[in-house]
Formats: C-alpha cells, structure tokens, sequence
C-alpha cells in the first residue's frame, strides 16, 4: 500500500520552478508584513506609578530616614550616659537633624551654626538616587524636565525640614548656610535626574563645554585630598593625644560609637579645614586662635577627641611648609584638564584658560571654606573654621599661577609636535 504523503504529491501539481519562487517571494512579504503589525501593535508599558508620586514619596522617605539615623545617635549617647530622659534626647537628635540640614539648633543656651556636611552629603546622596528613580518613571509622552524633577523632589523633602524647624531650630540665625545646602541639594537631584534621562547629549562643543567645570573639580578633589592627608597625618602623630581625650571621656561601647559618628559627620569640615591649611591660610577654633603652617596659636578648646590632633602651639617646622605643594598639584590638574580638552590652541591662549581654570577653582575652595565654617556656641568658639581671606588671597596666587604655568608649558609642548612630525615626515610632507 502506497504512503498517504505519496498520494498527495501525486495529487498535486507540480509547481514550475518560476512559480515556486514567486510563492516564496510571497511568503516572505506576508511574514515581514505580519512581523511589522506586531511591532506596531507592541506599545512600552506605562510605569505604574507616575513620577510625581515617585518624587513626593521620595522627598518624604528621605526626610524620615535621616531623621531616624540622627534620632539612633543621640539615643546611644543617651543610653551611654542617660543624661535626661528619652524625650530630651529624640529633641537632640532633632536638633542634629535640623543642623545637617543648615538650619542653626539651640543646645541649652548655645546656638550651633557649624553645618556637618558628612550628614548633609548622605542626604544629598540619596535625594540623588530618588532623582534618579523618578526620572525612570517619566513617560514618553510628557514633557516633563530635569529641573521640574528637581524642584518637586527636593520641595518635598524640605517641607517636613522647615515644618520641623519652625518649633526646634532658629532658621534665621544663619539663613545663607541653609541656602547653600538647600543649593546642594539641587544639584544632586538635576545631577541624578540628568544621567537617568541621559541628558544633554553629546554634541559639537561639548567637550569644551564641559572642560572647565571638570578643572573646577579637579582642584576641590585634590586640595580635599591634601586635607585629608593633614588629617590622617595629624591623627597618625598625635594618636595618643587622641586616645586620652577618648578615654577620659569614658563614652562607653555605645557612647563610643555615637561620639565616632559624631565626629565623622563633620569630616568633612575637617577636610576642608585642612585643605586651608595645606595651601598656607590656616584655620581658626575661635576668637584669637590660629592654626597654620608657620605656626599655631591655640586658646581653650572642648574636650573633643578629634581635636586632639592639633599641633602644638608655637612656630611650625620648615618639614610642614612641603604641604604648599597642594595649591600647585591642584592648579596644575585644573589646567591640565581644561587645556587637553580643547583642541592646540597657541601657548599664550592655553596659559590664559590654564590660569582661568585654577583662579576659578582657588575662588570655588574659598566658598566650599566659608560653607564648613561656622559658630561652635559663643564667645571663643565663634568662627571655626578657615580664614577666609586670607584663603582666598592664597588659593587665588598659588592655585591661579600653578594654573598659568602648566597651561603655558603645555601649550609649548603641544605647539612643538606638530613641528617635530612635520620635520620628522620629510620635505614632502612640509610642501
């Protein structure tokens, strides 16, 4: 018995070789045509929550969070030495809470105006990550920005802040601090926002778009990172000193851990401070105290173990005045990005823009100083922090002229290649 499929074969025509192509032709058509409605019919899926929801709970989860880890550090220290009741250490925390935020705090009859950006840089951290979580819920459809996810996230984050602080902080004791971290803030948002969304996009001229303010930034990075050599430095030789402020503080294990994160919130600060150190200015711990290269000049102090770490009151030793090499570093890192990032230019224009590049970050430290610096209580402990002046004068001659100087010499090397390859090519790749 013949097999069916026999049959059908047989039964069939036999299709000409002309025609079997035209069919195939067909079926293709009809596939890719077929493939094409599917691709249409295929909408991206709407996310489920829109972005303002995303931006507002965001605002407020970072607002809770951070109240709750400052809140935990004062109720260690609190359990460490139950000074007062738990009611009187939440109001602490609060008060730590509010200071993070630059808003000044009342302690007893001391009013505090030192903003610990340690606290301020994880909360700016995380107003960056919910930017950046909101900005992924945008739709395609809406015409919604960088800086509209900005405003809306960081307005609700401070709403609860200035609630709070109408009835436990002193907002107008020093309304520019929270100004600058209300600035900050900002920045971390459009900064997260802004890389979710992928914008802007590259183009022509971005590159010199983006040259100077990474100049800028080259030179905070490395005079923050001089500062904190001071610091390490000044912890390494001082350790003792340190150690016997700690101990007779008798802190306890969760005493201890609430002063460490205490003292790491402010440092920070310290960075910065010591980065004003490192280029010559100095800081000052109150009124008629000096701490500098050439010498120091110290009053009393409260028992912090951190500030164990000074050097000694007198005149400094020719080995500190090797810490001035930071202003050049940072000057020269600052020119060298922004002279690189622009195509050969003659060597009088790239030790203009080289000089530009450090003047501009010596005048960007000078104002990271002013942000660190502030009010410790009254009377001696008034102006902590940098000497701003005098910093300015310093970051502006050494940063600046480091600045002119390496642009100057690479625009000389840059200027000398092209005429080594062309003598290199011979006389027929000169004419």
């Amino acid at each position: 018995m013949p097999p069916l499929l026999s049959r059908v074969r047989s039964a069939a025509p036999r299709a000409s070789a002309p025609d079997h192509e035209a069919d195939t032709v067909q079926l293709t058509a009809q596939v890719l045509a077929a493939g094409k409605v599917a691709e249409t019919d295929e909408q991206p899926t709407p996310p489920p929550v829109g972005w303002p929801i995303v931006a507002v709970a965001g605002g407020l989860v970072t607002a809770a969070a951070t109240w709750v880890l400052w809140a935990g550090v004062a109720v260690l220290g609190w359990l460490a030495a139950e000074p007062g009741t738990l009611r009187s250490a939440l109001v602490t925390g609060t008060d730590l809470w509010l200071l993070s935020n630059g808003v000044s705090a009342r302690f007893g009859t001391i009013v505090i105006t030192l903003v610990p950006w340690g606290a301020t840089a994880l909360i700016a951290y995380m107003v960056n990550r919910w930017a950046a979580l909101t900005a992924r819920h945008i739709r395609e459809d809406q015409a919604t920005g960088v800086l509209t996810v900005s405003l809306v996230l960081v307005a609700s984050y401070l709403a609860p802040v200035f609630a709070v602080s109408i009835f436990f902080g002193e907002p107008w004791q020093a309304p520019a601090h929270w100004a600058a971290v209300v600035a900050v803030l900002l920045g971390a948002a459009a900064w997260g926002s802004a890389r979710a969304l992928n914008w802007p996009t590259s183009g022509r001229g971005a590159a010199w778009l983006r040259a100077l303010p990474r100049a800028v930034l080259a030179t905070q990075l490395v005079l923050l990172a001089a500062g904190a050599a001071v610091v390490v430095t000044a912890l390494a030789l001082h350790r003792d000193r340190v150690t016997a402020l700690t101990a007779a503080l008798e802190p306890g294990v969760l005493g201890g851990v609430a002063l460490l994160l205490g003292q790491l919130a402010f440092a920070p600060n310290l960075c910065v401070w010591a980065g004003s150190y490192a280029l010559g200015a100095g800081f000052g711990l109150g009124t008629g105290s000096v701490v500098a290269p050439a010498g120091s000049q110290l009053g009393l102090l409260p028992a912090i173990p951190i500030l164990g770490a000074l050097p000694a009151a007198g005149p400094g030793s020719a080995q500190l005045l090797w810490w001035l090499a930071a202003g050049v570093l940072a000057g020269a890192a600052g020119a060298s990005l922004v002279v690189l990032g622009r195509p050969a230019v003659r060597f009088d224009e790239s030790s203009l823009v080289g000089g530009l590049a450090g003047l501009l970050g010596g005048a960007a430290f000078a104002g990271l100083a002013w942000a660190a610096s502030g009010d410790l209580g009254t009377l001696r402990l008034v102006d902590l922090g940098p000497r701003l002046l005098p910093l300015l004068i310093m970051a502006a001659t050494t940063v600046g002229m480091a600045g002119l100087i390496t642009g100057l010499l690479l625009g000389l090397i840059r200027r000398r290649r092209p005429v080594r390859s062309a003598i290199e090519s011979g006389p027929d790749s000169i004419g």
